[in-house]
């Protein structure tokens, strides 16, 4: 995964013991190797620090991001669908990794508060809330209502998005599945966009307070 590093991790010590105890020939054309996964979650923290880095030295926030990331990943597709491509298919992922380590960075320091997807965490919180409500708690804690709301959200976007891109990789034509990120990249900088206007940088709160822009609830 080029944005869910726990799974990379789980998946490097799978691979490393896989590694040193198959076959030579096995190793080679079946199991990936270790040394991918470790770069992978070390181009993602890259990533992480160069949104750190932008955000402290330059004052950047999502709206300088939007069209960077735009920019990366639709390079990245014209890479991809280039006869000049040197990596291997697998190997590319690792130039799309920084891009969403700077998204997770935006999000879970600088806005929502927590990773832009449905993570087993918003299933806990479904599980757990749905239950209070089914045994007839409906006096939970405003926050624990915001947090259903939320995770229920989170859950149904990311089987909408899902079942888009499902439904776009068998119905697409070919000519257009080597720009399959490119199609999702204004989505991705809108993101940004709007990290920014719902979940303003500091120095930008008075301001659109006095505005009356800031959605404060």
């Amino acid at each position: 995964f080029a944005t869910m590093m726990v799974g990379n991790m789980l998946t490097f010590g799978h691979v490393a013991v896989s590694f040193l105890i198959a076959e030579e020939g096995e190793t080679a054309s079946h199991l990936p190797n270790p040394l991918f996964y470790v770069l992978l979650v070390a181009s993602f923290m890259t990533g992480v620090s160069l949104y750190r880095i932008l955000e402290c030295r330059r004052g950047w926030s999502g709206k300088h991001f939007a069209p960077f990331v735009v920019a990366w990943i639709v390079v990245h597709d014209m890479l991809e669908g280039s006869p000049y491509e040197f990596l291997m298919k697998h190997w590319t992922v690792l130039r799309l990794a920084p891009v969403f380590g700077m998204q997770d960075a935006m999000t879970v320091r600088n806005g929502f508060g927590s990773l832009p997807w449905c993570t087993t965490n918003n299933v806990v919180t479904m599980a757990f809330a749905s239950t209070d409500l089914i045994m007839g708690r409906f006096s939970m804690p405003i926050e624990e209502w915001r947090k259903l709301v939320t995770s229920c959200i989170m859950f149904a976007a990311m089987i909408l998005g899902t079942v888009g891109g499902a439904a776009y990789n068998a119905l697409a034509p070919d000519e257009l599945h080597e720009m399959e990120m490119a199609v999702i990249a204004p989505w991705f900088g809108l993101l940004f966009l709007l990290n920014d206007w719902v979940f303003p940088p500091a120095t930008d709160v008075s301001s659109r307070l006095s505005e009356g822009l800031l959605l404060t609830g």
